[in-house]
């Protein structure tokens, strides 16, 4: 977006709180333009360019030998009620049934070889990744890397087609990461980030947050503790484009009293593509916190963390990351906390030929293999509640911004991944900016994640966001959870009481300001309801992390749904942890199950009062509802029932 309309909007939105707030200073509506511009505005961050003899990394996504029995057999292993039940298949078994034949798989290895290009081939039989110099791909492919796109065949990239075998050509789903460095290719770079951990007031700091026992008292992780489960001979591994610094670890298991030995983390370098080259990480607060609660909840399981050494998740380096966790072969649960983004943005890279639109297919590809290895794979659902921050269009540098329930990120909806939810738990807090209170805001039972418990203070305190514009994003928070229209509702939702119905209501205006006593709406919708399961996930009753950096002395309140899924990922080693026992493998299907019979471990969260995540609330007399899914679990009544 050219700068004249940038400073246009930015201008209206400050003339429109001046308007709301006409007691406001010059100093607040600058406040609120930067608070209102980050909302709207995202600038476009651009690849890397890549010279003729640099590193360039794609991957080849062949297709399975039968697609159809590949996903049903990845739902039957994991289902109970079928007979292939727990007969998870292994990465060989994987390439063996279902992978491209060995005359393939060599085949396009002696070509790359031929064309001075490396190729490591994953275990399944399915993947290959390819590096080599830029100059010898661009000879290959018949195309510059500079401004390659996508085209119908999914093997051109420029004016004409390469010249590869029939027989290698027919194996070929899709290619990833081809056009990833064309100049035109662009990333949203905005303070509004698609998955981050929200930050508490400092009002709130000191006596609602809790350690690792903040989860495990709540959510009868405790008694498995008393049954002498800790997770010992497991390993959990985490998805994350960020590093770690492992005295930080050790510092916070030392005070959670937990086998603090720098052995238990190990860090695996993911082969991939870094999309910016000049940004590197070296101490990542989200790869921090997921290390710290995966190995506080799982006091003995080992951490292995796959990075890219990517800060920008691109699908390239999402599938990676997982098919190095699977051919690791000592991984039986996986957390994320990352996000790729709205749909929305994928498909206006589609409609640029920059990525292939078979984009879907290849993350329920790589995605449905841990249900198929019985690996239990957990996901972040979101922080930004219902309304996800979406991508509406792009103008020179600039990125235009929204937000909408119509929208959902088709990495952390997909289903064949348990999606973690989020709530806040009681809690009764003076609101005392200036070291004066003011009033209060107080929850009084666990619910769905969503900061409208400051509605009634706010209609009592209606200068506080004047006042204070720095907690303005703060009553926008939280947990993910709606329709992904991008996916068929999967077969174990289907029938499920609550899965497709809704009731809501519109707690956040278009420019996310409160919106108060907005009447119940109820309806329909379709696709792939999420989250699946929620727990405590709101910063105000949230948790302390350590990450000693040159700001901060260590000690840090943090939340968010990206805290949730590495303490279930800890639930899950501890419960494999038990002798004689079979893996868990992929939840869903038992959950669903399980939620509808008498002895069920989940509690669903159904009030349609101060029960919502700004848009969602709960559905009386059903067992899910988009706000917090199938609501919390028992984590001890659940290792009881869970087969």
């Amino acid at each position: 977006m050219s700068k004249w309309i940038r400073r246009f909007l930015v201008g209206f939105v400050a003339l429109f709180s001046l308007a709301l707030f006409n007691s406001a200073a010059a100093s607040t509506v600058d406040a609120f333009g930067t608070i209102f511009e980050n909302m709207i505005m995202a600038n476009r961050m651009k690849p890397t360019a890549l010279k003729a003899n640099s590193t360039a990394s794609f991957d080849i996504v062949m297709k399975p030998q039968d697609s159809t029995a590949y996903y049903q057999k990845a739902l039957d292993v994991n289902d109970p009620t079928k007979a292939d039940f727990k007969n998870y298949l292994s990465t060989s078994d994987i390439r063996q049934q279902f992978g491209q034949p060995d005359a393939v798989i060599n085949g396009w290895v002696a070509l790359f070889k031929k064309n001075h290009l490396t190729t490591h081939v994953y275990q399944d039989g399915l993947v290959l990744n390819v590096q080599g110099k830029t100059k010898d791909v661009n000879r290959l492919f018949k195309t510059n890397l500079s401004d390659a796109t996508y085209h119908s065949d999914p093997l051109q990239f420029g004016k004409y087609k390469p010249n590869i075998p029939a027989n290698l050509q027919d194996s070929v789903l899709a290619v990833m990461g081809m056009a990833d460095h064309n100049k035109k290719f662009w990333f949203p770079d905005s303070d509004v980030t698609f998955k981050s951990a929200p930050k508490a007031t400092k009002a709130l700091a000191d006596k609602n947050a809790g350690y690792t026992s903040h989860f495990t008292k709540t959510y009868g992780v405790d008694q498995l503790y008393d049954h002498g489960l800790t997770g010992k001979g497991q390993t959990i591994g985490l998805v994350s484009f960020g590093n770690v610094q492992t005295s930080d670890l050790t510092h916070f298991w030392r005070h959670e009293h937990v086998n603090a030995s720098k052995s238990r983390f190990q860090m695996v370098k993911v082969l991939g593509d870094n999309y910016r080259k000049d940004i590197k990480s070296t101490s990542d607060g989200e790869a921090t916190m997921d290390a710290e609660y995966a190995g506080s909840v799982a006091p003995e399981a080992n951490i292995k963390m796959f990075n890219s050494g990517s800060v920008i998740p691109t699908l390239i380096n999402l599938i990676n990351t997982y098919l190095t966790a699977y051919d690791d072969g000592s991984v039986n649960q996986i957390s994320s906390s990352w996000g790729m983004g709205p749909n929305n943005y994928f498909q206006i890279l589609e409609k640029m030929n920059l990525l292939p639109s078979q984009y879907v297919e290849v993350l329920n590809l790589v995605l449905a293999q841990s249900a198929l290895q019985g690996i239990s794979n957990f996901v972040a659902s979101g922080d930004s509640g219902a309304l996800n921050y979406t991508v509406v269009g792009i103008h020179g540098n600039d990125v235009l911004l929204d937000r909408k329930i119509s929208d959902a990120d088709p990495y952390t909806t997909s289903p064949w991944i348990t999606s973690a939810g989020g709530t806040s738990l009681p809690f009764k807090q003076s609101v005392a900016p200036n070291g004066k209170s003011i009033g209060t805001i107080s929850n009084q039972k666990q619910r769905a994640w969503g900061s409208d418990y400051w509605w009634p203070f706010l209609q009592v305190n209606d200068d506080y966001l004047l006042t204070m514009p720095e907690f303005f994003n703060d009553i926008s928070d939280g947990g993910g959870g709606g329709f992904s229209h991008v996916y068929q509702t999967p077969a174990y939702q289907e029938g499920v009481p609550g899965v497709n119905t809704f009731n809501a209501r519109e707690y956040l205006s278009q420019l996310s300001g409160p919106v108060y006593n907005a009447p119940l709406v109820s309806g329909t919708d379709d696709g792939r309801n999420y989250p699946d399961i929620s727990a405590n996930a709101d910063a105000t009753t949230g948790y302390f992390t350590y990450q000693k950096t040159s700001t901060s002395n260590g000690w840090e309140i943090s939340g968010g749904t990206s805290i949730v899924s590495p303490q279930f990922a800890g639930v899950a080693a501890l419960i494999n942890s038990q002798a004689d026992h079979s893996r868990m493998g992929f939840w869903n299907p038992q959950l669903y199950q399980l939620a509808t019979k008498s002895d069920s471990p989940l509690q669903p969260l159904n009030d349609t009062e101060n029960n919502s995540n700004l848009y969602y609330t709960g559905q009386p007399n059903t067992v899910y509802n988009q706000a917090s899914g199938l609501g919390t679990v028992d984590f001890a009544k659940l290792m009881d029932v869970y087969k």
